[in-house]
């Protein structure tokens, strides 16, 4: 059993939602973070539309790295409580500040590098700053 995912790439390579993908059911989906192809279910009745990964479609990245495809068995058992006690409650993606310590990269989100399709290296850290200090400088004090 995979995450579903409620966005992906179609097949002209714009990210669309689920609900948007409905006007075009039929069209080649990917996932936005590893390439692989995914299945499209609309849902008509009373759940949300979704998209799946399936075990034939994944990429070795996906594999190896999609943070839909591997689900640790706490968060799974976390998932299947809570659907116990309320059966319309989602998962709450995780978002915060990362680094990626293989592309020397600062990124916000999931722990997911785009740029080198993997979360392996990543640690949680701080924002990076956009105000830098070069030792030697001249200090300047704000007198507001």
């Amino acid at each position: 059993m995979y995450a579903k995912s409620f966005i992906a790439h179609a097949s002209r390579g714009r990210l669309t939602s689920a609900v948007t993908a409905r006007a075009t059911p039929y069209d080649h989906y990917a996932c936005h973070l590893c390439g692989s192809a995914l299945v499209f279910h609309p849902e008509w009745g009373s759940e949300r539309p979704w998209f799946e990964h399936t075990e034939n479609t994944l990429t070795e990245n996906g594999r190896k790295h999609c943070p839909y495809v591997i689900v640790t068995p706490k968060e799974m058992h976390f998932i299947q409580k809570l659907r116990r006690l309320v059966s319309d409650a989602a998962p709450v993606v995780r978002k915060t500040d990362w680094y990626c310590m293989e592309c020397n990269q600062y990124y916000y989100g999931e722990r997911y590098c785009l740029r080198c399709r993997s979360g392996s290296n990543s640690t949680e850290g701080p924002a990076k700053l956009s105000l830098s200090w070069t030792p030697g400088a001249k200090r300047v004090t704000c007198v507001c």
